[in-house]
């Protein structure tokens, strides 16, 4: 541990973090985990395995979005949390990835067993 002006400071994360921590980190500002809209910039990611993509009532996504036929699953949930512009061009999502693959690997995997 680091000490600095009276804080005590972890110098290396001894354990990886949960999914649900992930989510925290990279998803929550913008999305909601429940099946329907919320008051959020992003689509709610609740259900979301197997789900075709862009289609919550009362969301409005992008043509991009909602031409690419898009199914979720892990795949393409991995592809989508990569580089969204790279895997659907000219999608609405402004995200880019802080995540390591291990990480995005768990988020992905845990918002897919997220009712």
């Amino acid at each position: 541990m680091l000490i600095a002006t009276g804080l005590t400071i972890p110098a290396v994360q001894s354990e990886a973090l949960s999914g649900a921590q992930l989510y925290d980190i990279a998803c929550e500002a913008c999305h909601s985990l429940k099946s329907a809209p919320g008051h959020r910039v992003g689509p709610p990611l609740g259900n979301l395995l197997d789900r075709k993509a862009a289609t919550i009532e009362g969301y409005r996504y992008s043509e991009a979005l909602r031409a690419s036929e898009w199914t979720w699953t892990l795949p393409t949930l991995l592809a989508w949390l990569s580089d969204p512009d790279t895997a659907i061009p000219n999608n609405a999502m402004n995200y880019v990835n802080a995540l390591t693959a291990e990480e995005s690997q768990r988020l992905a995997e845990w918002l897919l067993q997220q009712p």
